[in-house]
């Protein structure tokens, strides 16, 4: 098995999480935040419906700069498919990304401060709660409105990430999903890690996928959100 990096600081450098028991990231009711977890207008089921079978979106593929900037470096690739040209240390700082990673409320914030003129908002998808709806949820925002999507993930629970020791589990990360296979159930992804020397594009499929979003297995104590999907406003 390969250990992965051995100091407790790069062991916790991939966390993106929310942790719902921290005052400074809990959303009041009637903020932003707590405005944009409605889910897109019209089912999941109707949207995959109207996509094309498979898809897969040109990127321009980014490795993260540092040891925890996966959301600065996922956000920057997602945004640029909205016409948003802007680099992973800009959007770190914005981000106010440490050593500890990047919350979700600052990555939210983040990606709609720069997608407000584009005409999209980003949602966090809090309802992709199976493989089915995962997938549905993936496949409009790609197929029909041709856009990549951030997804948070537990980094040990990635297939190629398989024979890596974390020194823990539950290590949180952000990946780019930007094509996909409906009727092989396939996804492709781009991992901005590549510390290990296993990032890059990769192919996963739904169940796999969903097996590590948080959408459907948050971590004790965390919030479900599992995908940033873009929504026209």
């Amino acid at each position: 098995m390969k250990k992965f990096l051995a100091s407790a600081v790069l062991t916790s450098a991939f966390i993106a999480l929310h942790p719902v028991s921290a005052q400074a990231t809990q959303a009041p009711a009637g903020s932003a935040i707590a405005q944009t977890t409605k889910v897109p207008a019209g089912s999941a089921t109707a949207q995959a419906s109207a996509s094309p079978t498979r898809a897969k979106l040109t990127i321009k593929g980014v490795f993260q700069a540092t040891e925890y900037w996966c959301a600065p470096a996922s956000a920057s690739i997602a945004l640029r498919t909205l016409g948003v040209k802007v680099g992973q240390a800009t959007l770190a700082k914005k981000m106010r990304t440490n050593k500890d990673g990047s919350l979700a409320d600052n990555i939210l914030r983040v990606l709609n401060a720069y997608s407000k003129k584009t005409g999209y908002t980003y949602v966090p998808s809090s309802d992709a709660y199976s493989s089915k709806r995962l997938g549905q949820r993936l496949v409009h925002s790609i197929g029909t409105l041709g856009k990549a999507v951030p997804v948070q993930v537990f980094l040990d629970r990635i297939p190629w990430y398989r024979d890596v020791d974390f020194g823990r589990k539950n290590v949180g990360h952000v990946m780019i999903v930007h094509g996909y296979d409906k009727k092989a159930k396939t996804f492709i992804v781009w991992d901005p890690n590549n510390y290990t020397g296993d990032g890059g594009e990769h192919r996963i499929t739904w169940a796999q996928l969903a097996k590590a979003s948080f959408s459907t297995n948050p971590a004790p104590g965390y919030s479900r959100w599992g995908l940033y999907q873009p929504v026209k406003k």
